[in-house]
């Protein structure tokens, strides 16, 4: 499958990417939405289950920060994000949708949804990873093939 992002020119100044995601078809029990929100200064991640269990919980993390580092990593996921933003629609059946939304520093937003595999975003998605607190499991909504291989 071809991957959607590549890194383009350049950013419009971005302050915020925030990454949606659901599950697609299967056990009502395994159903969820998620959300990653990410600035210069933060990662947030919330996690709801249809139907809360044990083996299915609620999850809501938030990390905030003054590191170079995060902002450098923040700085760089900019750069992927406008690539996403116009890549071509595809779509793939019995999959849950993956939404990105951006914010710029003049308040004005843009959003696309798609229905692909974690792999058609790697290159945002191992991005994004980096900047998860490493107590944290990475979150549904950036799983790729990778993360299921180990």
């Amino acid at each position: 499958m071809r991957e959607c992002c590549v890194a383009p020119d350049k950013a419009k100044d971005i302050i915020r990417v925030v990454i949606k995601g659901s599950s697609g078809y299967g056990p009502v029990e395994e159903a969820y939405k998620d959300k990653v929100t990410i600035t210069r200064d933060f990662i947030r991640y919330e996690y709801t289950p249809y139907l809360a269990s044990e083996t299915n919980p609620v999850r809501k993390w938030s990390y905030k920060t003054t590191s170079p580092i995060f902002q450098k990593e923040f700085d760089t996921l900019t750069l992927l994000m406008p690539k996403i933003m116009t890549c071509e629609d595809e779509f793939v059946t019995d999959i849950g949708s993956t939404t990105f939304a951006i914010t710029y520093s003049d308040r004005s937003r843009e959003k696309r949804e798609f229905y692909l595999p974690g792999d058609a975003f790697k290159e945002v998605f191992s991005m994004v990873k980096t900047m998860v607190p490493g107590c944290e499991y990475v979150p549904a909504v950036l799983l790729t093939s990778e993360d299921y291989e180990e």
